[in-house]
């Protein structure tokens, strides 16, 4: 399409068109004349289209109100009329990506999809839904989306629900979240950062209907709007249906949105604040020691830019000098950073974990000194050029995971975009790869370490302790609230409370009516592609080594895998072997000293890292294969450097360092402490999956049982130094070896040659020697585990086994993942329950788990998911919706896969024994399975709930409170 600037296209005025070679991009910025909303659209040959409309929202208090209107924008609009067009979505859409999300200072609602009749359905009720939701006639959405009060009877306590306030109790229950917010509070006391866009908890039930209305009247206008649009698709025709459907029936207006620059500190600022633990838990080496400092504006990209990369070097590699610096000075465990560019002002964070309170001091003074002693000395040129070397290699790569590509340039390029400048300049990174790199030679890097940390004034110093009574005394204080506020009402308002409460539930235990179900678009079945997609996989051999080879074209990146056979490892030695794996990279070699290591790996390659993993065969949950997988990629050009550098790491390198290994075990501790209340979830999944198979019994040695492991290894470490030195030396010995190893390489296959005579040279330093297989002894264990903690959600899970029951994996099951998840758990457990989010699990294995996660329930849940049978039962849905379940069935199944994750799925599957026919096979059962099927799926669930567990990571007094479901109960850091 040959567009001219300053020509109007369906009402959009041409401003400007330009190429980003970056992403491989022909740019248009557009302004449609009659409303004032903005658009860009990244004319790529990307299949997996992504469209976004964002607007500025910036929040005057802690109320949410910003989260709260993203939730319930998506619960209903003027077209499409069911009580949640977002999950009709979900189950029945072939979206890649489908959500919304709501930042400090802006609302995103992002779709995308390979399929063009599915992009436009997204697109159409998307915009309905920002421009004319039902939240405005209906109460009940923000009482179900916010908060309400909740009673059942006169005689019942009054208590707050809603899934946003239950959501955020979650989020600031862990440290981490808490200490981000009161970062925010402090460092931008002036502007809209100070206030919390998700919602405090406390402050959220001050929020009415009628602020709730206006906020979205103020914010959700197009003049306010930013539209995005990438990728290949008929930019005519989006033109013409934005224009006449939507933003032709509005008006430009002038909004009040801007973000006021907060005015930098006079002076330095420091403050101490407390955060709760569980009462009675160890409050030692649990603080936090912050240092945070604002610099610039998001739009000086070259800045920005540069003081990123100075994050990497001072504190994310292993060579960093300031992090090892405060280390070495014994300050805390760890040591954590992150330039945050996504608001109008930077911010770059320093926080040392595992510290005291009465080293605040001593870490302002080492920082400073570090600091000024790099600026004098001058930053080591290798490391800065080993750090823009590993950023080129990413941006370059541009691998975002699961993540469409897209959807990643839409949020950077709104770090220009929604302060009025430039959009592209956030993706043109080639003129600033090389004015840093033309920098690195120079004393640019010292000068920027002088203005941003120590002549800057903007900074806080912040202490954030533990304290083990402030949680009990926050829920007293919410108790006392909620029992003065019902005493102070009258009969008749606790009845209009009670009546408001039925009416909700009413309104929530209603099923759509077809007719509004016929309101959202549905794609047919025929729209779907019936072949499933095969894996790319071809079997070579390399003196006796099998190579799977994976021809795909990886803009000259050589993705490669080694999976070693990790069954000479005995089973007693398993948490030295997880510890093996978190060391390997960290270490000295023969060669190299641990900081040099660092260097070489980021001037050479794109990373390396290391994995302990069991898989099991497809269909066999007592089979076990564990392996120990060495990942790693880089360019082709760079394979010999790479093979030179895994010789050294998996042959030479050296624990003799007992100092270096002391800090890595404590720094390990640290950080499992904070990912144990992060990701509760994992910890109940892993936990259930280890009841019931071998491998999940071998992998979570890995987790909560390596967690408890390395607690005693940092608290025991000088006695035991010795043996685990052995031990680690042994079990490199006989993990590291040739016998059974098995390669997975990614690239062209013309360039397979270059890999073969890299990898030939690299084969001959392997060891062979043989060890004997070592007995994984498994005994299924329902232990009915309860850990808790100092959230104030609970993480509930459900486990069994359907193969062990007799039962076995088909396609249909996922399709009875995506009902339940969609539907059954969606109005059971979030609607109606409160929690953030549940989960279904059915894999090849024979898991089945339940889950859910930031739910103020537990009983109730377990309710639920014993109540999956009755609905199964009683289920009756249409041929229509039974359809819509099939579709969004194979969006799951078509995930769109990067370069590596093509290669990596493929050696997976060969291992576990999955092939290309068993894929199609599952396919083929999801498209031809039919309700009957589904609803005969009850008796296997009835049959799982009688052999079923349950492990649930939450709030300490609703656990003791139902202490008689588990058999153990402890605190999740001291089982």
């Amino acid at each position: 399409m040959n567009f001219e600037n300053n020509k109007i296209y369906h009402g959009f005025k041409l401003l400007k068109s330009s190429t980003v070679k970056e992403v491989d991009a022909k740019a248009y910025q557009f302004i449609h004349e009659k409303s004032g909303a903005r658009l860009l659209f990244l004319d790529t040959d990307d299949d997996n289209k992504v469209f976004s409309i964002s607007f500025r929202t910036t929040p005057t208090d802690d109320t949410g109100v910003a989260h709260i209107v993203e939730h319930s924008t998506l619960c209903g609009s003027r077209k499409f009329r069911t009580k949640e067009p977002f999950v009709e979505l979900l189950k029945g859409s072939l979206n890649t990506f489908l959500n919304a999300m709501t930042f400090p200072d802006k609302t995103m609602y992002p779709v995308a999809s390979q399929n063009d009749k599915d992009f436009q359905n997204l697109i159409d009720v998307y915009l309905d839904a920002v421009f004319y939701p039902l939240m405005t006639q209906m109460p009940e959405i923000l009482m179900q989306e916010g908060w309400h009060y909740e009673i059942d009877n006169p005689d019942a306590p009054l208590r707050y629900s809603g899934v946003v306030y239950n959501e955020m109790k979650g989020a600031l229950s862990s440290p981490e979240g808490l200490l981000e917010r009161k970062l925010l509070n402090n460092m931008f006391p002036d502007n809209t950062y100070a206030f919390e866009s998700g919602g405090d908890p406390e402050s959220i039930p001050s929020l009415t209907q009628k602020d709730f209305i206006e906020f979205h009247r103020k914010y959700y206008h197009p003049a306010n709007s930013y539209i995005y649009l990438y990728g290949k698709m008929d930019i005519m025709q989006k033109l013409a249906f934005l224009d006449d459907e939507y933003l032709s029936h509005f008006s430009k207006i002038d909004i009040v949105s801007h973000i006021d620059l907060q005015k930098p500190f006079k002076e330095e600022k420091s403050l101490t604040d407390i955060y709760p633990i569980s009462s009675g838990e160890d409050k030692k080496k649990k603080t936090f020691l912050s240092y945070n400092f604002i610099t610039g504006t998001a739009l000086d990209t070259l800045e920005c830019f540069a003081i990123d990369l100075l994050d990497y070097v001072l504190f994310k590699s292993q060579s960093a000098p300031l992090r090892n610096a405060l280390i070495k000075a014994g300050i805390g465990a760890d040591v954590s950073s992150s330039f945050d560019t996504g608001l109008l002002q930077p911010w770059w964070n320093i926080t040392v974990t595992g510290s005291e309170p009465e080293n605040t001091d001593k870490f302002r003074k080492v920082f400073v000194d570090t600091v000024k002693d790099l600026i004098k000395n001058g930053i080591d040129k290798e490391l800065l050029q080993a750090g823009f070397n590993i950023t080129e290699f990413k941006l370059r790569e541009a691998d975002f995971g699961q993540a469409p590509k897209g959807l990643i340039y839409n949020i950077q390029l709104m770090k220009s975009w929604l302060y009025d400048g430039d959009p592209l300049q956030q993706l043109r990174y080639e003129p600033l790869l090389s004015e840093i790199k033309d920098k690195i030679g120079t004393d640019y890097f010292e000068k920027l370490l002088q203005k941003v940390l120590l002549d800057n004034p903007h900074k806080l110093l912040f202490t954030f302790k533990p304290d083990d009574k402030i949680a009990a005394e926050n829920e007293k204080r919410l108790t006392e609230l909620l029992r003065k506020k019902k005493e102070a009402l009258s009969a008749q308002e606790i009845e209009t409370i009670i009546a408001n409460t039925k009416k909700l539930k009413k309104r929530q235990q209603t099923p759509d009516s077809p007719e509004s179900l016929q309101t959202i678009p549905l794609l047919d079945l025929a729209d779907i592609d019936k072949e499933a997609k095969k894996f790319i996989i071809e079997e070579k051999a390399i003196n006796d080594i099998k190579i799977l080879a994976h021809n795909v074209n990886t803009n000259d990146i050589a993705y490669l895998d080694m999976y070693f056979d990790a069954k000479a490892i005995p089973a007693a030695k398993l948490p030295q072997a997880f510890l093996l794996v978190d060391l390997l990279s960290k270490v000295a070699t023969e060669k190299y000293t641990y900081a040099a290591l660092a260097n070489a790996i980021n001037l050479n390659t794109g990373g390396i890292s290391f994995d302990l993993c069991a898989y099991s065969k497809t269909g066999e949950p007592d089979s076990i294969i564990p392996k120990l997988i060495v990942k790693s990629k880089a360019l082709i050009t760079k394979l010999p450097e790479l093979f030179d550098l895994l010789a050294q790491l998996i042959g030479k390198s050296s624990f003799a360092d007992k100092n270096r290994l002391q800090e890595l075990i404590v720094q390990s501790k640290a950080n499992m402490e904070l990912d144990l209340l992060n990701s509760a979830n994992q910890v109940v999944a892993s936990r259930l999956s280890s009841y019931f198979s071998p491998s999940g019994a071998y992998n979570e040695q890995g987790g909560l049982t390596f967690y408890h492991f390395i607690k005693d290894l940092a608290d025991n470490f000088d006695a035991r130094y010795p043996s685990l030195r052995t031990d680690l030396e042994e079990l490199m010995a006989r993990a590291f070896n040739r016998k059974n190893l098995l390669v997975s390489i990614t690239l062209k296959e013309s360039q397979y040659n270059i890999f073969s005579a890299a990898f030939t040279k690299f084969a001959t330093v392997l060891a062979d020697k043989e060890f004997a297989p070592e007995p994984f002894s498994f005994k299924i264990n329902k232990k009915n585990e309860g850990f808790q903690s100092s959230s104030q959600v609970q993480y509930v899970g459900l486990g069994a086994n359907f193969i062990r029951n007799g039962y076995r994996y088909t396609g249909g099951l996922t399709v009875l993942a995506t009902i339940l998840r969609c539907t059954y758990f969606w109005n059971r457990i979030r609607v109606l329950g409160g929690a953030y989010g549940a989960f279904v699990k059915f894999n090849m294995d024979g898991e089945l788990y339940f889950g859910s996660y930031r739910d103020p329930n537990l009983v109730e849940t377990l309710q639920a998911y014993k109540d999956t049978v009755a609905f199964l039962e009683n289920m009756n849905i249409s041929d229509r919706e039974m359809t819509k379940y099939i579709i969004g069935t194979i969006s799951n199944l078509d995930v769109p896969l990067t370069p590596s994750a093509k290669g990596k799925s493929a050696a997976i599957a060969y291992i576990r024994g999955i092939t290309n026919e068993n894929i199609q096979k599952v396919r083929n059962e999801v498209l031809s399975v039919k309700q009957d099927d589904i609803k005969k799926m009850a008796a296997m669930i009835k049959t799982c709930l009688a052999d079923s567990a349950i492990c649930v990571v939450g709030n300490e007094e609703k656990l003791k409170e139902n202490k008689t479901i588990f058999k153990s109960l402890c605190n999740i850091f001291e089982a």
